[in-house]
């Protein structure tokens, strides 16, 4: 392959590598509204269209930096068509280039989808590769009545259930004004959140939302369902890339949750996905492995994934340094940060 190593940043236009980009987590769209949640900016190391990392670099002091994929899953995308040479040279040029800004670690989310993407990275032999909880992905390219048959029982008993309680599905692209604070779909995410307990993150600004709708414009659509009254009673965004949709924030009322809201969610996703010439779905996983969460995704008939993610250390001295110093700041040892699996461990204990 030809060297063509680029380097596009958070000012650059990236409508066309956009275009050719294997999935919406690698889109620049999808990027800098993540990176908005990080104070970061976003940027998109690759080599024409073969190789393709995008991550948010995030300040770490007055002169280091660390870099991160953006929330979700894209990690680093390696085509059919590159070579382990190519690899290994895209690569070395990549840890040059942080090197000379002064990037101390990066940490990777690989996506599920693209599992040959980490069996290449893995024989770089220089990313710690950890695997974590699996995730769901609904293989719909056979049709509705074929993803039907496919779910489990009590799945397809719980949305007839919604059906006759009087709840609908409707799926449609995402406006401006449904992630507004107070939406019907941002009061139900919020309040989801704050009833299961979720960590602070997950709760995004209003800045988020106003991105994510800017940059991913068409590929973001919502999912509704409304009772007898026309309320809504659960929501969810769907990001659309290709022949790939992805399931990314939901939330629903507890009363209509139990009424069966969330699996008649899914399944108008699901059935959305099939009239919209996707070919997969994917749900995302549970919070821990096989958990409650994961077994609901798992009910819909859909294929464990596994979920990779990659570290690095790009600085090792400095790194060194900066874990020391978090750990005289939590009053612990940089050992037992270094242990916790929190990595880099100069984050840890970090809200």
């Amino acid at each position: 392959m030809t060297s063509g190593f680029t380097v596009t940043g958070t000012g650059a236009p990236a409508a066309v590598l956009d275009a050719s980009c294997p999935d919406v987590y690698f889109t620049a769209g999808y990027g800098r509204a993540a990176a908005g949640t990080e104070s970061g900016s976003w940027q998109m190391i690759h080599e024409h269209d073969r190789l393709m990392l995008p991550h948010v670099l995030r300040p770490v002091s007055d002169t280091d930096a660390d870099a991160a994929s953006p929330y979700g899953y894209s990690g680093l995308h390696v085509d059919a068509g590159s070579t382990t040479a190519d690899l290994v040279r895209f690569w070395s040029r990549a840890v040059a280039y942080w090197q000379d800004s002064a990037v101390v670690a990066l940490f990777l989310r690989f996506s599920p989808l693209d599992s040959a993407s980490v069996e290449a990275v893995r024989g770089l032999g220089s990313v710690e590769l950890t695997r974590r909880a699996d995730t769901v992905t609904v293989d719909v390219s056979q049709g509705p009545d074929d993803v039907w048959s496919g779910m489990e029982g009590r799945s397809r008993t719980a949305i007839r259930k919604a059906r006759r309680s009087g709840l609908t599905g409707t799926v449609r692209p995402a406006r401006q004004e449904d992630l507004l604070p107070g939406a019907p779909f941002r009061r139900l995410y919020e309040s989801t959140m704050v009833r299961l307990g979720s960590q602070p993150w997950y709760l995004f600004p209003d800045r988020y939302y106003r991105q994510l709708a800017a940059g991913l414009d068409k590929a973001l659509s919502i999912a509704e369902i409304r009772d007898a009254d026309g309320a809504v009673v659960a929501a969810a965004l769907v990001l659309r890339h290709r022949d790939r949709a992805h399931y990314h924030l939901a939330g629903s009322d507890p009363l209509a949750a139990r009424a069966g809201a969330n699996n008649l969610l899914v399944w108008s996703i699901l059935e959305w996905a099939t009239e919209h010439g996707c070919r997969l779905v994917h749900l995302g996983g549970g919070v821990r492995a096989d958990d409650g969460l994961f077994q609901f995704k798992r009910s819909f008939g859909g294929a464990r994934t596994p979920f990779w993610t990659g570290s690095v250390v790009i600085a090792p001295d400095r790194y060194r340094e900066l874990v020391a110093a978090r750990a005289r700041r939590l009053d612990r040892t940089a050992e037992d940060l270094e242990s916790s699996g929190y990595f880099p461990a100069y984050r840890a204990g970090v809200a």
